[in-house]
């Protein structure tokens, strides 16, 4: 099992990924997103003048407005890890789910839009797409678990959405945004894959899923755990 996942790495990590057509596919999507610079342009725009709103708003959304499937990961156990093995282990794990985590959203045909101290945020063109990476993802990270010490182990949760969103080449914004992020950040716990209604029900009887209700920040929501 090591070996299929050694063999994905060195595929998609090596000095050759540039010459992968997929490859060059995604960054040059990413390249041709939208600034959140630009974004802060429109909306300083929008505080000095809020007689033009509307028409603000309007350049806003044709710019930056897409329908997508957003994806939250976050790695557990930071509290604990840091406090027991000090900062720069725990800075070595994250480098570690990254090169795990950055192929397999690539695959899956999304674009990984930040890492953030150790959570990834990516996009992709449907709820299906951001599952079946999540899959790869808890399959490989337990894969590459077995080759270091449990210290080292690295164990993450995520959150998906889908909807309209506000997306940067840097950044992105919006309800289901906002709602895949508390999912996947503050309320899934390790292994597991929590989606939004609106992402469940764009990939109904594609996979199994465990409903149940949630309220967490004065949002209450009915949110969906992969089985």
């Amino acid at each position: 099992m090591s070996r299929i996942l050694i063999t994905r790495r060195d595929t998609l990590l090596s000095p050759r990924l540039s010459n992968n057509i997929f490859y060059r596919n995604t960054m040059s999507s990413l390249a041709s997103l939208p600034t959140c610079a630009l974004l802060d342009k429109f909306l300083i725009e929008r505080v000095e003048h809020p007689e033009r709103a509307k028409k603000i708003d309007a350049k806003i959304k044709k710019t930056f407005e897409k329908k997508v499937s957003m994806f939250i990961l976050d790695m557990s156990g930071f509290s604990r890890l840091v406090q027991r093995y000090g900062i720069i282990h725990y800075l070595a794990m994250i480098r570690r789910m990254r090169r795990v985590v950055a192929p397999i959203i690539r695959e899956h045909k999304g674009i990984v839009i930040k890492f953030d101290a150790d959570n990834a945020f990516a996009v992709f063109p449907k709820p299906e797409n951001a599952v079946r990476a999540a899959q790869d993802i808890l399959h490989d990270v337990e894969v590459a678990n077995l080759s270091t010490p449990d210290e080292s182990d690295i164990y993450v949760c995520m959150g998906i959405g889908y909807g309209t969103t506000l997306l940067a080449c840097d950044d992105l914004y919006g309800n289901e945004m906002n709602l895949a992020s508390k999912l996947g950040e503050d309320t899934a716990e390790r292994g597991e894959v929590l989606l939004t209604s609106a992402a469940a029900k764009a990939c109904e009887g594609k996979f199994k899923f465990k409903s149940f209700p949630l309220a967490i920040s004065g949002v209450t929501m009915k949110a969906f755990k992969l089985v």
